[in-house]
């Protein structure tokens, strides 16, 4: 089905905005994620770590580049977990890396970044998020936005329903199927080193 004019846009967001979608990850689920995250946040006096799967150096790059204030976006995922997110058959902790800027990052003791570990991948990324707002599910007045409302940054192109985390411009309206709506629960402000390449883990259980 094809539209010409979406009614959902992404008024009340930044213009270009880190978007990460959130779901049932490592065997833990949604409530459990944003409690732990909120805990991170309140014993760091205000930053937290968020683990992601995408490799976007690049893109973060882009985004520094255009905000001088640049923010991610949180929605939940609009699928159900897939088994392997709710039942892994192995869980890492990552405990280091080395951070956008090239320097080692060591996770804080407070902090905690966890992600299922398959196949040779030895690797996880985290984005470094600052806030003084509580991570949580809100269900109070929060921006929504259609997915033919932004575009990614570097490319152009449209995101599309496997891009659990991309970094993206907003733009007026894009032509072709019937858009997604993403409800936004929270945001935070990125903060150095932006994002972390995590190389040192330890299997839980081990």
């Amino acid at each position: 089905m094809l539209h010409d004019v979406d009614t959902v846009t992404a008024a009340g967001l930044p213009e270009v905005f880190c978007w990460t979608k959130y779901g049932t990850e490592a065997g833990e689920d949604i409530g459990a994620i944003l409690a732990r995250k909120e805990a991170e946040r309140l014993a760091s006096g205000g930053s937290f770590l968020w683990g992601i799967g995408n490799a976007i150096g690049p893109s973060v790059g882009a985004l520094l580049s255009e905000a001088a204030e640049p923010q991610v976006v949180f929605t939940p995922m609009r699928t159900r977990p897939a088994n392997r997110d709710v039942a892994p058959a192995q869980v890492a902790v990552w405990h280091g890396g080395v951070g956008l800027d090239g320097e080692p990052f060591e996770v804080p003791a407070h902090s905690r970044v966890t992600s299922r570990l398959s196949g040779s991948r030895s690797h996880h990324y985290a984005l470094v998020c600052g806030s003084n707002q509580p991570v949580s599910a809100s269900t109070g007045e929060r921006p929504s936005f259609a997915s033919t409302h932004v575009q990614n940054l570097r490319s152009g192109s449209r995101v599309g329903a496997s891009q659990v985390t991309s970094v993206v411009r907003r733009i007026a309206c894009t032509l072709g199927l019937l858009p997604t709506t993403y409800n936004v629960s929270f945001t935070a402000d990125l903060v150095a080193p932006y994002l972390v390449r995590l190389t040192e883990y330890s299997l839980v259980g081990a």
